[in-house]
Formats: C-alpha cells, sequence, structure tokens
C-alpha cells in the first residue's frame, strides 16, 4: 500500500511541470477570456463588466454574420466538393501505374507550401495586371481577363478553390493510407462471389475506410470554420465582405477597432460552434466505423 502510494506521488510529481505549462499558458488565459468576453474592453482601460450585450451584438453584427454565413459555406463545400474529390483522387492513386510515385508528390507538395507564402503567389497570378490575365490576353480571350480579387463575383469562388487546392492532397493521402489497410483478401473473396466495383466499394472499401473517413471530415470542418490566412493575405475579407470569413471578422473587431471583449466573446461564440459541430461529426461517423 505505502509503495503504491509512493509511486502515484512520484508520478505527480513527474506530471506538476506539464500541469504548471498548461495552466499558465492554456487554463488561465482560457478562464481569463471567458471573463473579458463579458466586457468592454480596449486593453488599455480597465475591463466594465456589461453583461451578455457582447453576445447579443456579435447576433446582430453584420460583419459578423457576412463572415459567419461565407466561413460556413467554404466549410460546406470541403465536406460536399472536396471529401469526394480526394477520395477519388486516392482510388486512383491506389493503383498501380508507372507515374504513381510522382502523382503522390505533386498532389501531396500544395500542403508542405506555407499558406501565407501560397497567398502571395497566388496574388501575383489573379490580380488584374497578374500572370493569368497575361496569358489569357495573349491567347485571345481578352473578354474573360477580369480583377479575380477584386470582383465581387468571382472572389469568393476564387477563395474557396484556393483553400481545396491545397487540403485536397492532404486529405487523399489519409485516404490513401485507410485503402492500403484493407486486406487484399476481401477483394479476392468478393471477386470469386461475383461482386462488382460498385458492391466492393459500397460493402468493403467504404465500411474499412470509415475511420479516414472520421480524421479527414474533422479535419476539413475545423480547418473550414477557422480558416483565416487565405481571405486575409489575399483580400482582407474584400472587396466589402464578400471574402470575409468568420475568424477575419474576429481579428478586425480585436486589432482594428479595438473592441477585445466583443472579439474575445466571438471568439468564445466560434469555439462553441466548433465543439458542437466536431461533437455531432464524430458520433455520427464513429457509430458507423467497422472493425477487422
Amino acid at each position: 500500500m505505502k509503495s503504491s502510494a509512493k509511486n502515484y506521488g512520484f508520478g505527480l510529481l513527474l506530471v506538476l511541470p506539464a500541469m504548471a505549462v498548461f495552466t499558465l499558458f492554456i487554463y488561465y488565459p482560457f478562464i481569463q477570456s471567458l471573463y473579458y468576453s463579458f466586457t468592454e474592453w480596449d486593453s488599455i482601460r480597465d475591463p466594465k463588466f456589461i453583461g451578455f450585450d457582447n453576445y447579443i451584438y456579435f447576433f446582430q453584427d453584420s460583419k459578423m454574420m457576412q463572415g459567419a454565413k461565407n466561413t460556413i459555406w467554404m466549410t460546406l463545400f470541403g465536406l460536399l466538393i472536396q471529401n469526394p474529390l480526394a477520395l477519388l483522387l486516392a482510388v486512383l492513386l491506389n493503383r498501380s501505374f508507372r507515374t504513381k510515385a510522382f502523382l503522390r508528390t505533386a498532389f501531396y507538395l500544395p500542403v508542405i507550401v506555407s499558406l501565407v507564402v501560397a497567398s502571395v503567389v497566388w496574388n501575383s497570378i489573379l490580380q488584374f495586371d497578374g500572370v493569368l490575365n497575361y496569358i489569357l490576353t495573349h491567347i485571345g480571350q481578352e473578354q474573360a481577363a477580369r480583377d479575380w480579387l477584386g470582383n465581387i463575383r468571382t472572389v469568393f469562388p476564387v477563395i474557396v478553390l484556393l483553400t481545396q487546392w491545397q487540403a485536397l492532397g492532404y486529405c487523399a493521402v489519409i485516404y490513401l493510407a485507410g485503402l492500403q489497410s484493407i486486406p487484399a483478401d476481401l477483394y479476392e473473396a468478393s471477386t470469386i462471389d461475383g461482386a462488382g466495383p460498385f458492391m466492393k466499394f459500397r460493402y468493403i472499401t467504404f465500411p474499412l475506410l470509415m475511420p479516414a473517413v472520421t480524421v479527414v471530415v474533422f479535419i476539413t470542418i475545423v480547418g473550414g470554420l477557422r480558416l483565416f490566412d487565405l481571405p486575409y493575405v489575399l483580400t482582407n475579407g474584400g472587396p466589402g465582405t464578400a471574402s470575409y470569413t468568420l475568424t477575419l471578422a474576429i481579428y478586425n473587431a480585436a486589432f482594428k477597432e479595438f473592441t477585445y471583449g466583443y472579439a474575445t466573446a466571438a471568439g468564445v461564440v466560434l469555439m462553441i460552434i466548433i465543439m458542437i459541430v466536431t461533437f455531432a461529426q464524430l458520433r455520427l461517423t464513429r457509430s458507423r466505423e467497422v472493425e477487422l
């Protein structure tokens, strides 16, 4: 009994430094942020407690609502378009052909490029006097040239497509790892039983791929709801609020309008949304996972 208590105390002693770091840099700032979200605070004067006013104003703020709307659409596009494309790409890259290794590397390369660097490069390509319009002009398609990042009709689709350009390869790699973990014996047995490609995918591939689907859907949802870098560097949410995201609206509220209390409240709302959505998603997808 004494030995067990001694081991427990020694283990607790080893954990204390890590707990101290977590408390100092994570738990304490989080609790403090909850307090600030109920205050009117500009980081200079003392916080003034105003109750739920920040949260009420959040749902009345047109910029926040536009950012939330754009964020939801970007996330839905990732779920409904990016995920099926990533799965299709993984299925194609899982086959044996000569350039398989090269294509796997090529599709994954955008992932390792800094999003800020990629944004600067794409800005030089897509601006009105950029590379894309230069090419269109010199191939006789002047009517197609436009300010891709300054046009309300084109800026949002461009931002969405650029986020998928970088995330597609990452999701495909996860799906590819899931596909390669499925035993080949199952496909051989199903072939003997007369199953076609569609039946194999429906009853073997997809059920056994659900752990990978859980991971990819989780990454897609969280990444979409937290999107900031690309619209900030390319357009800063413009023109107007056409490419605004919720994180960008929170950033502007804090560091441009200096309403830190309100920005903190908006951040808390975003955290709650992410928690609710991801909890529901994890329960839904994990309930459909199949173990070998």
